[in-house]
């Protein structure tokens, strides 16, 4: 028999009986023999042999591998006699396991993480099957975990190809493996709250950026002011600075590594293995501190067992052209690489009718690199590079009237012109570089992450919402936004094993970040002969942040998990800013301020499992963004006055479970936070911005997640959010109350919905999909001024395809917004009233090869 169809299985001494059940498994798929004849041969075959107790301690020594390799190992390394099918092992990675475990326990421990499922006959010996295989019941099992008669025979049925009389009923909703705490865990069964998507997600609906993330991830909003200025709100915490000097509460990471400024945040999502939208206060567990939310995206990465080699073309409409390609796979027996590429052009969905060019159009090019070296099967070291660069010809604002709403002049009734006359620019570059070192030691596993990235934005636009020669628009606002930070950061942990009565996690982390930022402003009025403003602003911005996190999981009983964390954070933020006024040389300045603040955060969580399909968790965390300095104003002591940091404190109360089976998965969070000395910023009477801790704000609300595979062609999808964020206190010195407003960016509710089927038939398999996602109406100001309604809005999205049988080749046809539905992302009320819309209606058609 060859061991591409059937897994290696040893089992020292028993070696005889190794190729006793090989010979067996073979004829019996061959000859198609009967489950009772397998079982029977099996049973006597694990009688050759006499297995240890599956109580019986021994030394493990077993790296992070593919999952056929490892068992192969543990029952070398436990004398155990072991049978699996090789094709559905071999896709699996197990975990790391060292020390001395007894078996049964060291199994599930390799296991976890996994869609494997051990299962011991009444002599000892081992099965790993897929527990969409598994039909083992809790009648079939006795106290130790061993499978019964009737438990063999399933499994014997699921290794044999046997039919199974409930079989359609042991089909599951596969097990989502995350790193939220920084180790590999269930999804489900930790007190984290959160949306995770996979690769296939991502693909199968095109979630092409962040923006795409957030329509489908209750509680997260996102908007464009312009290119280089996204905002992402989770639960109504974030802020709509892009000052030097300022912080974000949202964070976005790739590969654990920080992404230090939004200019070089929203990149395309290509070569991604997975996105975590982690809601509430991150910082305790990992890296860089955040108060409102973690986005976490992990790219793919090369391996030492499989090589696959991945080419992608497409074309749509908007004259569409994408290309990508995608190669992994060993070098050597210890050394693994990959090499991915991404090209995309596209024409613009609107034009500037005064000078021709095409608006929001897109021409980016994407590159990533990784090697992975394993010199033993202690060390891994993972370096990984990556560069991007895009342009376009900016953002669309299309003119809708004078600042009163009065004067229509020079609207022309197209949602897609604009009237700008600017020739507007922007163009990307981003690098970045990193090493992660996994050192496994007797007492866990010790992780480096050593990493730099490097951005350059430049942006040239228009703030006013139209030409100011129009007779309906007094002044138009232009912008130059130049945007390059560095940065450097080091993060050491340390993961214990996981030990019967507790577990933890401890890290120490440095940031180092450096910032050159210009911007010049040009305020035309008159006609365009006159400007009432000139001025260019040269900022220098550097951060460095030291911090210390520890969090420990304490296992009272099997039904009881106490978390106690906390993260102590230091960081100092210097600015400088030399403000040039060209209109008025006396009113120049430069300024140097300074600043150092300092926190303790602490979290805690108390998880209770009633069954192995429920969760309830209940956690305290608490979260911290650093104070800073506002250095984008025309008022040299509101930039040396600076601001304090802001705070938040969350509690959750959630459920995750598992129903029919684990063929449905619904989970609910109830949540209720309270934001201090909330950052806000706002125009002063004096004429000039200001940023300073203005509000007191709460957000309470609930979010609902379920997947429920009705058939096994058909997985529906939902989610559900509901959200009350309202400043408790918000008064401008001298000006507006805006004490009890809604935050800017916080709909009140937002869903969707989500079909995908596959079936297959005689060749091949056919795909299709259908999602559509809504989002309640919400002020992007915090004046809540109808100006600044953003009015609610569905999207509709589809695809249908065909992927022939051996995987290889698969096409698709696709649409996105297919009801072509005007919707507005932003509204401009500088020098009069502007609107900026979404994408229109979008279709297309990818055609992808695959080879592994």
């Amino acid at each position: 028999m060859n061991q591409h169809d059937w897994g290696k299985l040893v089992a020292g001494s028993s070696r005889q009986y190794v190729h006793v059940v090989r010979v067996v498994a073979d004829v019996c798929r061959a000859t198609r023999c009967s489950l009772v004849t397998a079982s029977l041969i099996l049973l006597s075959a694990s009688a050759v042999a006499q297995q240890p107790s599956v109580q019986q301690e021994f030394d493990f020594d077993i790296p992070r591998q593919r999952a056929d390799i490892s068992l192969t190992r543990f029952a070398e390394q436990a004398d155990q006699t072991l049978i699996f099918p090789y094709d559905d092992v071999r896709t699996e990675t197990t975990s790391r396991l060292v020390g001395r475990y007894p078996v049964d326990a060291a199994v599930k421990l390799l296991l976890a993480g996994t869609q494997l499922q051990p299962v011991f006959n009444d002599q000892g010996a081992l099965t790993a099957i897929r527990k969409r295989d598994a039909s083992i019941g809790d009648s079939q099992m006795n106290a130790t975990g061993k499978a019964g008669k009737a438990g063999i025979g399933a499994t014997m049925a699921a290794i044999f190809g046997a039919p199974l009389a409930h079989a359609q009923e042991d089909i599951v909703i596969e097990e989502v493996v995350v790193t939220a705490q920084i180790r590999e865990e269930n999804f489900q069964d930790i007190p984290v709250t959160g949306s995770i998507f996979d690769a296939a997600t991502l693909e199968n609906n095109r979630l092409l950026e962040i923006d795409d993330i957030a329509r489908m991830t209750p509680g997260f909003a996102s908007s464009y002011f312009n290119n280089s200025s996204p905002s992402y709100s989770v639960r109504g915490a974030m802020n709509t600075f892009s000052q030097a000097g300022a912080s974000k509460p949202v964070g976005i990471f790739i590969d654990d590594v920080f992404v230090p400024r939004y200019s070089a945040a929203a990149f395309e999502l290509f070569d991604v293995r997975q996105v975590s939208v982690l809601r509430g206060p991150q910082g305790t567990l990992f890296g860089r501190n955040v108060t409102a939310g973690a986005i976490q995206v992990y790219t793919s990465v090369p391996s030492l067992d499989e090589s696959q080699f991945k080419v992608q073309v497409g074309a749509g409409n908007y004259d569409l052209q994408e290309i990508s390609a995608f190669a992994s796979g060993p070098l050597s027996e210890r050394v693994a690489a990959k090499l991915s590429v991404s090209q995309k052009n596209r024409d613009g969905y609107s034009v500037d009718r005064f000078n021709g060019r095409d608006v929001e159009d897109l021409d980016s090019f994407n590159l990533r690199a990784a090697l992975l070296f394993a010199p033993n099967d202690d060390l891994e070291l993972r370096l990984m590079a990556d560069y991007a660069t895009d342009e376009n010809g900016g953002k669309g604002y299309t003119f809708v009237s004078s600042s009163d709403g009065q004067d229509l002049t020079g609207n022309d009734g197209k949602i897609r012109t604009t009237e700008l006359r600017v020739p507007q620019s922007y163009d990307r570059d981003i690098f970045g570089v990193s090493a992660h070192v996994d050192r496994t030691l007797g007492a866990g596993t010790l992780q480096s992450i050593t990493a730099y990235r490097s951005s350059d934005s430049r942006e040239y636009y228009s703030l006013g919402a139209a030409d100011v020669t129009l007779p309906s628009v007094s002044t138009q606002f232009l912008k130059d936004d130049n945007d390059d930070p560095d940065s450097f950061s080091q993060e050491f942990r340390f993961v214990s094993r996981e030990y019967d009565g507790f577990d933890y996690v401890a890290g120490i982390y440095y940031y180092d970040e450096d910032t050159d930022r210009y911007l010049g402003d040009v305020l035309l009025g008159a006609d365009g002969n006159a400007e009432f403003v000139n001025r260019d602003f040269f900022v220098n911005a550097k951060t460095q942040s030291i911090a210390a996190y520890v969090s420990a999981t304490i296992h009272i009983s099997d039904k009881f998990d106490i978390g106690i964390g906390g993260r102590y954070t230091s960081e100092d933020k210097d600015v400088s800013v030399d403000y040039v006024d060209n209109n008025n040389n006396a009113n120049n300045f430069m300024t140097s301020p300074g600043s150092s603040f300092s926190e303790f955060t602490p979290r805690i969580t108390l998880s209770y499992f009633p069954n192995d399909n429920v969760t309830i968790f209940a956690s305290r965390t608490e979260g911290f963004t650093a104070g800073g300095f506002n250095t984008e104003t025309n008022n040299i002591d509101a930039i040396e006055l600076g601001f304090k940091p802001e705070t938040i404190i969350a509690y959750e109360l959630g459920a995750k479970t598992a129903w029919q089976d684990g063929r449905l998965i619904a989970n609910l969070t109830l949540f209720d936070q309270e934001y201090k000395d909330k950052q806000e910023g706002y125009l002063l009477p004096g004429s000039y911005f200001s940023i300073f801790n203005a509000a007191r704000a709460t957000m309470t609300g609930a979010e609902f997640e379920f997947s429920w595979l009705a058939t096994d062609a058909l997985t529906v999808s939902a989610t559900y959010s509901s959200l009350d964020a309202e400043y408790d206190k918000f008064v401008i010195p001298g000006g507006d109350d805006f004490s009890g407003n809604k935050l800017q960016t916080a709909p009140e509710s937002s869903y969707s919905l989500s079909l995908d089927y596959r079936n297959d038939v005689e060749r091949g398999s056919v795909l299709a999909g259908l999602s559509y996602t809504w989002q309640d109406k919400y002020f992007t100001g915090a004046s809540n001024i109808p100006e600044f309604l953003i009015d609610s809005y569905g999207l509709l999205n589809a695809r249908i395809g065909y992927t022939w049988s051996d995987e290889r080749w698969r096409v698709m046809l696709w649409g996105k917004n297919l009801s072509d539905e005007d919707f507005v992302r932003i509204r401009g009320t500088s020098g009069a009233i502007a609107e900026y819309y979404g994408p229109p209606r979008a279709y297309g058609i990818n055609l992808t090869y695959t080879h592994q």
